[in-house]
């Protein structure tokens, strides 16, 4: 395993908690809604082999504190963020990977700011506006029963809390949610993970359903620079609502899906490796997974 190296960013409005570990180019690692920086902790100490891995706690989230707590969830908020991360660490242009919202935020920093960004590399970003007829109306209808569904086992948490104790209330609520519970080592972890979930289902579902993305402003970029994007996808995720999100976006840009191993959060499944091993494998032969470009 990698060293790990932490540190603070203040931010306006906040302060970010960072981990930097390995060494090589650098790849910027943005977590979705309800993670933080231990979401890529295995796929991260794979990465670190070939790269200088960077990963945060995005405002809100975990060790990333906000100075106004019921601040509204503004993806360029967020970009901005991830902007000023990486002008504190590097003076290059940055591999991107962004999951889910996370991927989302990547694309929107690659319009503001393209000259820090090499390859961007968004893994099923949550752009729901990219989808029309029924497959819009599915994929909102899958976010409010996700928000429900959250809200609801954050509830029974509290209630079990205060029954049966920590423990057996941090049990069933990881496997309500698919949480692994090996992982949850101790009172802090869990409770970083119900705040997390709360920002989610409060500030961030709301912002992603009502999200309006400038792929126009996108297409205008990828013209003028020789930074690149390339949507990639679960290959156990085709049908769901962030892989057509996915296929919508490559059918935008001019390109392909590239697929990754497992689902939504393959790397923080037991394909973690071969999942940093694709990752690696597309950063490195980035042209070879382009059309049309």
């Amino acid at each position: 395993m990698s060293m790990v190296e932490n540190g603070m960013l203040l931010v306006p409005g906040a302060s970010l908690y960072y981990e930097v570990r390995g060494a090589g180019p650098v790849l910027l690692m943005i977590h979705g809604g309800g993670g933080d920086a231990d979401k890529f902790l295995r796929v991260a100490n794979h990465l670190a082999n070939w790269y200088t891995v960077v990963t945060y706690d995005r405002r809100g989230h975990s060790r990333s504190s906000l100075v106004d707590r019921t601040e509204e969830y503004r993806l360029e908020t967020h970009s901005d963020d991830a902007h000023r991360l990486l002008a504190n660490l590097t003076d290059e242009p940055a591999y991107i990977f962004g999951s889910s919202s996370g991927a989302c935020i990547g694309l929107d920093l690659s319009i503001m700011h393209p000259e820090q960004v090499r390859i961007l590399i968004p893994h099923e970003p949550v752009l729901l506006q990219l989808l029309f007829g029924n497959d819009q109306i599915q994929a909102r209808k899958s976010l409010e029963d996700l928000q429900e569904n959250i809200h609801r086992e954050l509830q029974d948490f509290q209630e079990n809390l205060c029954r049966e104790g920590v423990f057996s209330a941090v049990m069933k609520l990881s496997s309500n949610l698919g949480i692994d519970s090996s992982n949850q080592s101790n009172v802090e972890q869990m409770e970083r993970i119900v705040g997390n979930l709360t920002y989610f289902i409060t500030y961030e579902v709301p912002g992603i359903r009502s999200l309006s993305f400038d792929i126009d402003a996108l297409k205008t970029v990828l013209k003028s620079s020789a930074m690149r994007v390339i949507p990639t996808g679960g290959s156990d995720s085709r049908g769901l609502f962030p892989f057509r999100c996915t296929v919508a976006l490559a059918e935008q840009l001019g390109t392909e899906i590239v697929e990754f191993p497992s689902h939504h959060g393959g790397y923080n499944t037991i394909h973690h490796k071969v999942f940093a091993e694709r990752l690696h494998d597309v950063l490195v032969n980035g042209s070879m997974y382009l059309k049309n470009r």
